[in-house]
């Protein structure tokens, strides 16, 4: 976590102990470190250039200059930051204990299923983990980091899948819950609050523009408008995800015993012959020689 924020603690530092653990979850990380009092200055660029950091004190406090701003969060906050952002951090212990103490994921940028400029709103606010969706992803992060590790290597990747859709939740959410007047800012609140409801229902086969429209009690046609102002459509969108958490499912080993029509089914692909189609389409393989191995196209 420390080196993929900040490159170098200050000399002068020879007393400094941490102790920890990571694990991986397909393409997250999950790390939850402990260690005494630090300063970090950022000397070089990050390694971490294409991730976010969503980070949960546990105890003590964090001070950090973040692009033209400063920082101060401690338990009970979250944070979700861009690595490459944060300049210097200073971490406190906290009192009578002698430690900092935090857990953190790093997710790729590219699996946030929200534009940048949207996610950029969220960046280095404090969010609420007391309550609410922030206590259910707090709590979520910390029993992963206590026990992913005990875990299959079958089962992380899909634990992955489950926290991402959780941060992604909590960010949409956050925006959604920002004031403003603007038409545009209530627009953007709602098209990500319709992507989450979709992603929270892709394996049913009828989903489709009019019970999207009818969930979130907007007409079609407005429905389809939102959706162009982000460059796409709203069954491009639904099949764009659907075939992505198709194609982890092909690429895992626990899987391979089930059929792909069955895969197919389980995010809402009712025909066989339709989602052999949709995918090479996407990937430029068949599901069956993707699964098998052969190299992508795209």
């Amino acid at each position: 976590m420390l080196d993929g924020m900040l490159t170098r603690r200050p000399d002068g530092d020879p007393g400094f102990e941490a102790v920890g653990s990571e694990v991986e979850l397909g393409a997250l990380r999950v790390e939850k470190k402990a260690f005494t009092p630090l300063r970090l200055t950022r000397v070089a660029d990050s390694s971490a250039h294409g991730a976010y950091q969503l980070l949960l004190p546990l105890r003590g406090t964090m001070h950090a200059a973040w692009d033209d701003r400063r920082l101060t969060t401690g338990a009970g906050d979250l944070l979700v930051h861009d690595v490459t952002r944060i300049t210097t951090a200073r971490f406190e212990a906290a009192p009578g204990t002698g430690t900092f103490q935090t857990a953190a994921v790093t997710i790729p940028k590219a699996l946030i299923p929200l534009p940048d400029e949207h996610v950029d709103r969220v960046l280095g606010r404090r969010i609420p983990a007391r309550d609410g969706l922030g206590a259910l992803l707090a709590g979520f992060v910390t029993d992963v980091a206590d026990t992913a590790a005990s875990c299959t290597p079958a089962d992380r990747p899909r634990i992955g899948m489950a926290l991402l859709d959780l941060v992604s939740a909590l960010l949409a959410s956050t925006l959604e819950g920002d004031g403003g007047p603007a038409p545009h800012a209530h627009r953007q609140a709602l098209t990500l609050r319709i992507q989450a409801s979709v992603l929270r229902r892709l394996g049913e086969p009828d989903l489709s523009p009019g019970a999207l429209a009818a969930a979130h009690h907007i007409s079609v046609s407005y429905l389809h408008r939102l959706f162009q102002e982000q460059g796409t459509t709203v069954v491009a969108w639904i099949r764009s995800q659907r075939l992505e958490r198709a194609r982890r499912d092909l690429a895992d080993p626990a899987l391979r015993h089930v059929p792909i029509h069955g895969i197919a089914a389980r995010w809402g692909f009712s025909h066989a012959a339709d989602f052999s189609r949709a995918f090479r389409r996407a990937y430029g393989a068949s599901p069956r020689d993707f699964r098998h191995g052969a190299p992508l196209t795209t």
